[in-house]
């Protein structure tokens, strides 16, 4: 028998903010990513607050909070090289929501 799943990929329940903020170091041109659960993602922030909080939290100097559309941090996520495969918002980090780019 099959079964259909309610929600097949996670992520697809909830809604990223239209407007986000990602940390970038300027002078490498890297950016803030976090692993959790074994998952690796690009991190972003619904605030700016938090984007400041995690950059402080690499503690490299350099880091800078930058705002961009859902959509411009999703390609930033793409181009990111293995093993990033998604966009993470981190308002939570204990329970971040992951939307899956590859």
């Amino acid at each position: 028998m099959n079964q259909i799943l309610d929600c097949p990929i996670l992520g697809l329940t909830s809604e990223f903010p239209q407007q986000l903020y990602i940390v970038k170091h300027t002078p490498t041109n890297k950016y803030g990513c976090y692993c959790y659960d074994g998952t690796h993602g690009l991190a972003c922030f619904s605030n700016e607050a938090g984007a400041s909080a995690f950059a402080a939290w690499i503690n490299m100097p350099g880091m800078l909070s930058e705002e961009v559309s859902f959509d411009e941090a999703r390609e930033v996520a793409k181009d990111r090289p293995m093993p990033i495969v998604s966009l993470m918002l981190l308002d939570n980090m204990e329970d971040p929501q992951i939307h899956f780019v590859r």
